[in-house]
């Protein structure tokens, strides 16, 4: 991130621990961010999964299935009260052998507990998906 937050920044240290569980494919690693009754809605519009095993079944059944390697880059990231909102872009190299890019944004709720409550993805999954050949 251009402007890097002040050392030990709730928001901040949550979306990027969240950022590194994606480009590292671990649905597990993602989920245990969240708090246990968390969900995701990503893109909105689309089911929400929730609590842990759902979050982690999202993952799994998602990019996590198809990529063999994700690069993501946080171009910016606001935080605001207990949430963060990130804008983002992303490299996916599947497992066919293409790659797809995708640009977007993650508001990620955070509790008290410095769990993630919720997330909301703000982006077209339909075009990636097709860009992977999926």
């Amino acid at each position: 991130m251009a402007n890097d937050p002040p050392a030990g920044d709730p928001n901040h240290l949550i979306l990027r621990a969240y950022f590194d569980a994606l480009t590292k494919l671990d649905p597990d690693g993602i989920a245990r961010l969240f708090a246990e009754d968390g969900e995701i809605e990503d893109p909105v519009g689309t089911a929400v999964s929730r609590g842990r095993p759902a979050v982690a079944e999202y993952w799994r059944s998602g990019l996590c299935a198809v990529a063999d390697r994700v690069e993501i880059e946080i171009l910016t990231a606001l935080p605001a009260g207990r949430s963060i909102a990130a804008h983002w872009q992303m490299t996916a190299y599947a497992r066919n052998g293409r790659v797809a890019n995708a640009e977007g944004i993650d508001v990620l709720h955070v509790n008290d507990q410095g769990q993630i409550s919720r997330a909301e993805g703000y982006w077209d999954q339909q075009a990636f998906r097709r860009a992977l050949g999926g």
